[in-house]
């Protein structure tokens, strides 16, 4: 995910060192594990019959199929989502949120032996920021203070090949939104403290005064704040961007904004409209509309992600991939209920 990652409020994973859990090859429960492993795309987790299962998407054939059933312990809570994520490496991560005051467990996706591989952890409730180099763990909630006492939530910058710890760093508030892109050792986070970038390698803070952030994406480092624009709702949806050295912010009017990525030199919206979603692309440099599909029905969209072969937008249920330049579509079930894409 820069996998958009979809920019959804902050609780997550960690990591540690290897050990090796084979996945069942028939599936607990009702779930039958397909064989779509290297023809899938990108991944994503549902729950199917009850059970956290990685999906393999194959977004040119326009196919979702579950693969392996993550294995689910008497701890396991489901007050805080599994979640997923992939590093600059190309290695997908699993994290499974513990009750009690464990720390997650986590698990990467082998796609040559079809298998999760567990990893140890060592820490709680923390949401992997992959960067090009470095990885950021993003705490949950505030769990430090400022030199003013006032909450502050940390960041732990680590090694993605030992996991070791390089430096701890320290961001004002509660974050809220986390996004990084595997380009770039930077990542942007935003809360009720306004907008932070965080350089992993020096370890540098800067503060972005904004606040009434809807979205945020952090291409090549530059954060990338979506807001609602005040004032009236134009009948078209509107999209308006302003670039500066800091930061470039999208007002969006017309609509609520569901989702936002970047890919190349290009950010994408997902906004909701009436009945339907509109799927925007605009110039990250210049703010110009490059292409505009609308999504009829679709009243709502949990994930926006980019994929080889077109935008993929995730409801519940369904992925719909579309490609923006010839305004084609393709809706396809999902085997089970959105965890993670």
């Amino acid at each position: 995910m820069a996998r958009q990652n979809r920019t959804r409020a902050l609780l997550g994973v960690a990591l540690g060192g290897t050990a090796v859990l084979a996945a069942a090859c028939s599936g607990p429960g009702g779930v039958r594990p397909g064989h779509g492993w290297a023809s899938a795309t990108t991944f994503a987790l549902a729950r199917v019959d009850g059970l956290v299962t990685v999906v393999g998407v194959d977004a040119r054939r326009a196919r979702a199929e579950s693969l392996a059933v993550v294995p689910q312990q008497s701890d396991d809570t489901e007050a805080v989502s599994p979640r997923l994520v992939r590093l600059a490496d190309g290695r997908w991560l699993v994290t499974v949120p513990r009750g009690g005051g464990g720390p997650d467990r986590r698990y990467v996706v082998n796609r040559a032996e079809h298998v999760l591989d567990g990893l140890p952890g060592d820490q709680r409730l923390r949401r992997v920021l992959p960067g090009r180099t470095l990885v950021a763990e993003v705490a949950a909630l505030p769990d430090a203070v400022t030199a003013g006492r006032a909450p502050a939530s940390t960041v732990l910058v680590r090694d993605p090949r030992d996991w070791s710890t390089r430096r701890e760093l320290k961001v004002p508030g509660t974050i809220g939104l986390a996004a990084s892109d595997p380009g770039s050792d930077t990542v942007c986070l935003s809360g009720d403290a306004g907008v932070t970038v965080a350089e992993l390698t020096g370890g540098g803070v800067r503060s972005v005064p904004v606040t009434g952030v809807v979205g945020l994406v952090c291409p090549d480092g530059h954060p990338v704040i979506v807001r609602s624009a005040a004032g009236g709702s134009p009948a078209r949806v509107r999209a308006t961007l302003t670039r500066t050295a800091d930061a470039t912010t999208v007002s969006v009017a017309g609509g609520r904004v569901d989702g936002v990525a970047a890919h190349g030199a290009s950010i994408v919206l997902a906004v909701a409209a009436g009945t339907g979603t509109e799927v925007i692309e605009i110039d990250a440099a210049g703010g110009e509309e490059r292409h505009r599909v609308r999504l009829d029905g679709m009243a709502a969209s949990l994930a926006l992600t980019w994929s080889p072969a077109g935008w993929l937008v995730y409801t519940e249920n369904t992925v719909t991939r579309v490609e923006p330049p010839t305004a084609r579509t393709k809706e396809f079930p999902l085997p089970g209920t959105l965890l993670d894409g």
